[in-house]
């Protein structure tokens, strides 16, 4: 049904709020959830701002762009200007301008609803869902690539210009609704501009845009505008290709020693040579059965049921386009699935498009003359998600952590001619005889270019309880006492 004409926020409004939240969310959560958020994201920016930091195998290779990190650099560096290159405002100030994304990506959902479904009320279900995400939450505001593809998805995908089935086309992101409405070519023109900084980031994620491009271009060709067809090939080109000029630019400038071109070093490492199944395979079904119940949590079936009607009701409004994104999500978990090594932040992107959905089930469950504030159901279901999201995200999450220095074991890969099947890291080689390691390495200095750190000299040592009785020998000849344990 059309959007209904009810009063509602401003967006700038919604943006301040979200800006202030995600602010918020970002201190709260202080553990982290992968070591990427560091070695791929702010160890690198430090790298590049400082000068000294520690960097992984992958920017050996050149596997990935600067891009990223760059903007942690750049942060970094006023920092440093201001005089608050120390304490809690460096630590902290990383998350908080992660924030940002984070709330871009909460108010693209909403207007990405808007633009779906075209009724206030879906929309403002969206932010709600997206705001009470558990996995938002958790994820959002980390340092991760991952987490910013995400936004930078949801935000290309609202200004993508949809040509859908039957000659439909969707109103424009700037329609009666939503404001002012530009021209067709220049919202593919600012979604591809977006589109490339995310496949810069995450070369993966070509995977999502080739369904929309070849979508859009079959489309055209279905209706015979050859012209379009032509202009897209050529905005892709041009976009795409000073996309990756710059990033090669930038990444030869800020931390590269010569020219490199890192998506194609990443799709050789990776896929040719097949390094990514060194850290980890999964089976075919582990997204459906791991990572879907993830990152959806308690919101499964309101998308599930939102789909559903969707897909029942063949006439209702913007169908083609609301088809064309569940192909879309479908897409990715079919082409991800089909990917050995998998990870649950590999599907993130498909988070926000798929939220309104769920957003529609809830306005279908509480449509009511008398409007759903005023509907105790509505207001239980509201207290249930918030309660459900808030003690998966608070009763594991929410613990402190402080800088340390510290030496680490590392899993680099065997890249090159080495072989693969007799190939041992420094990790396996610590499980094999963890005493032994430990004895024989207690002395030396690290090999690795980046650390400083000697072996088995620290005041305090982490480790998983199960090596406690095979190295308590050696723990105790060597002055250490349990402290504490972490559950």
């Amino acid at each position: 049904m059309p959007a209904k004409e009810t009063s509602r926020w401003s967006e700038t409004s919604i943006l301040v709020c979200l800006l202030v939240y995600r602010s918020i969310n970002a201190c709260l959560v202080k553990t982290y959830f992968s070591p990427d958020e560091y070695w791929q994201a702010l160890e690198v920016g430090h790298k590049i701002t400082f000068g000294y930091g520690y960097l992984t195998w992958e920017w050996d290779v050149g596997l990935r762009s600067v891009l990223h990190p760059a903007f942690f650099a750049a942060l970094y560096k006023v920092l440093d200007l201001l005089g608050l290159d120390g304490g809690s405002v460096f630590i902290y100030a990383p998350r908080v301008l992660q924030a940002i994304f984070a709330a871009l990506g909460d108010l693209y959902a909403y207007r990405f609803a808007l633009r779906l479904f075209e009724n206030q009320l879906v929309a403002n279900w969206t932010l709600f869902l997206s705001v009470a995400s558990w996995w938002n939450f958790f994820c959002s505001t980390r340092t991760l690539a991952n987490s910013t593809e995400a936004s930078l998805t949801i935000m290309a995908l609202y200004y993508w210009p949809f040509n859908t089935h039957s000659g439909e086309h969707t109103r424009s992101f700037g329609d009666k609704v939503l404001g002012t409405s530009p021209n067709k070519q220049g919202s593919l023109t600012l979604s591809l501009a977006i589109a490339s900084l995310t496949c810069i980031f995450r070369p993966t994620a070509a995977i999502l845009w080739l369904f929309l491009g070849v979508a859009l271009i079959l489309g055209y060709i279905r209706d015979g505008k050859l012209a379009s067809v032509a202009s897209t090939l050529i905005s892709t080109v041009l976009i795409g290709g000073i996309a990756i000029l710059g990033s090669a630019i930038l990444d030869s400038t800020l931390l590269y020693d010569h020219w490199i071109m890192t998506p194609l070093n990443f799709l050789r490492v990776n896929v040719l040579e097949g390094i990514s199944l060194f850290y980890g395979s999964s089976p075919w079904h582990w997204y459906l059965s791991q990572g879907i119940p993830i990152l959806f949590g308690i919101y499964i079936p309101l998308v599930l049921y939102g789909i559903w009607r969707s897909c029942k009701a063949t006439t209702s409004l913007n169908q083609g386009l609301k088809s064309q994104v569940l192909g879309l999500c479908l897409w990715v978990l079919v082409v991800y699935s089909s990917l050995q090594h998998k990870e649950w932040r590999f599907l993130y992107p498909i988070l926000y498009p798929l939220l309104p959905f769920g957003a529609d089930t809830l306005y279908a469950w509480f449509l009511s003359p008398k409007g759903w504030q005023k509907s105790r159901t509505a207001w239980a279901v509201v207290l249930v998600l918030l309660v459900v999201n808030g003690v998966m995200a608070c009763s594991v999450h929410l613990k402190n952590m402080e800088p340390v220095d510290m030496w680490f074991l590392t899993c680099e890969p065997p890249l090159g001619n080495i072989d693969a099947s007799k190939y041992e890291d420094e990790s396996d080689i610590f499980y094999k005889n963890p005493e032994a390691f430990m004895i024989s390495r207690s002395s030396k200095v690290p090999e690795s270019r980046n650390s400083k750190s000697t072996y088995g000299d620290g005041s305090h040592l982490l480790l998983f309880d199960v090596l406690v009785p095979t190295l308590k020998p050696w723990l105790t000849s060597s002055g250490y006492n349990e402290v504490t344990a972490y559950i």
